[in-house]
């Protein structure tokens, strides 16, 4: 299957998981992730705001306001395929975007350099073990890490994971892999 074929078949079976079950298990993941050292030593963390079939992210950026970490999250610009990140303080901070998914107001929002995040959480549809990924097809993840030397990591339900996904030379390796 190339990975058109498994993102169709993925995100279907991640939509068939009920609301409940999916916050349950995104809480779960969400423990494992605090008790990591590179949640621990991060003081600002990117993370997207979760669709609704993904893990859902309001609960590790809630734990890091907790901790007085710092969230960003990013605002993507669809005319040149980048990405930009933004502190947000709160869940008010945030407005419908691209398809819905919820962005920063960047007129009311601070934009934080690719340099000052210490973990970027990259989101998927699908993985290996040896943190190979298949995202949406954009590629904004894989540009926006081209040159990022620190922490990375996603996260995932266990029905996520699959033993090979075709693999090209621009995608990114995940060397974390969360899941419940």
């Amino acid at each position: 299957m190339d990975k058109k074929e498994i993102r169709s078949i993925m995100i279907e079976k991640l939509k068939m998981i009920p609301t409940e079950e999916r916050n349950t298990k995104s809480k779960i993941i969400t423990e494992k992730l605090i008790q990591t050292k590179v949640w621990n030593k991060a003081r600002i963390i990117a993370t997207t705001m979760s669709m609704e079939h993904e893990v859902n992210t309001a609960f590790l950026i809630q734990a890091a306001w907790n901790e007085d970490k710092t969230i960003v999250v990013p605002k993507c610009i669809h005319k040149t395929k980048e990405m930009k990140f933004y502190k947000i303080t709160s869940f008010s901070d945030l407005e419908k975007g691209y398809f819905d998914i919820l962005e920063p107001k960047v007129d009311q929002c601070v934009e934080i350099v690719k340099e000052d995040i210490d973990l970027i959480i990259v989101p998927g549809v699908a993985y290996t073990k040896e943190g190979n990924r298949i995202g949406y097809g954009g590629g904004y993840f894989d540009r926006y890490l081209e040159n990022y030397h620190k922490d990375i990591l996603s996260l995932a339900f266990q029905c996520q994971m699959t033993s090979e996904l075709p693999y090209e030379q621009h995608d990114i390796h995940i060397p974390l892999m969360i899941n419940d």
